[in-house]
């Protein structure tokens, strides 16, 4: 069986400019007229991981050439300190600097490789929807990377629960981690927290009905929506 999300909730940060949270390993883009726009991309794995916090979008470059680190130059002695632009080049045609840094968020020559961890730090997408990305976003725009993995939304009455596997395991002791926001906004009790458990152990990135708010005056303004 193949499960196709169609609906996702949003990270819980401020619905402005590029958002991208890692553990479901999607991009938001919120410069679009009702969006935001869901890009699904590949992110670092866990000895290079994606850097967190907030950031601009930096220097923007097409046909980039990769300036190999000397960490992977290490790894892989038979690539060349430099790789032109084409289609041995793992940045794609497109690329977009996450602020000061040297990582950024770029197209690939690899597109089976979106939806994992499988980069040295950087953000990839497939090469058609950064080339779209590239041309509407302006340098400066607000980047913000987060690391959510469990997202909380209502439907009407319903709660739900997002929850998707902790990439990089910062968290031991998951359920704690997930009921921080419905403890924040006094809705614990609203939750079947057996169904709760349940989500977070599936963690199959889909929202799900774990709870009902009685009455439904007590849903709070800032819960997520659902696209």
């Amino acid at each position: 069986m193949v499960r196709l999300p169609t609906r996702s909730l949003p990270p819980r940060t401020e619905p402005r400019g590029l958002v991208i949270n890692i553990p479901e390993m999607r991009l938001y883009d919120f410069t679009v007229p009702d969006g935001p726009e869901v890009f699904h991309v590949a992110i670092g794995d866990g000895v290079d991981p994606t850097l967190l916090g907030e950031y601009r979008v930096g220097e923007k470059r097409v046909d980039p050439a990769w300036r190999v680190p000397e960490s992977i130059q290490r790894e892989k002695p038979e690539l060349p300190p430099v790789v032109p632009p084409g289609p041995e080049n793992p940045l794609g045609d497109r690329w977009m600097s996450i602020g000061s840094t040297s990582y950024g968020i770029h197209g690939t020559n690899n597109p089976w490789s979106i939806g994992r961890q499988a980069t040295h730090g950087c953000v990839r997408l497939y090469a058609g929807e950064m080339r779209r990305l590239f041309e509407r976003i302006p340098s400066g725009t607000r980047i913000a990377i987060v690391y959510q993995p469990y997202k909380w939304g209502r439907d009407g009455d319903t709660i739900l629960l997002e929850a998707h596997p902790d990439a990089y395991a910062r968290f031991a002791r998951p359920l704690d981690e997930a009921l921080a926001v419905p403890l924040e906004l006094g809705l614990v009790g609203a939750l079947d927290l057996v169904r709760v458990t349940e989500v977070l152990v599936a963690a199959r990135g889909t929202p799900e009905p774990v709870g009902v708010l009685v009455p439904r005056t007590a849903a709070p303004a800032t819960s997520g929506r659902i696209w």
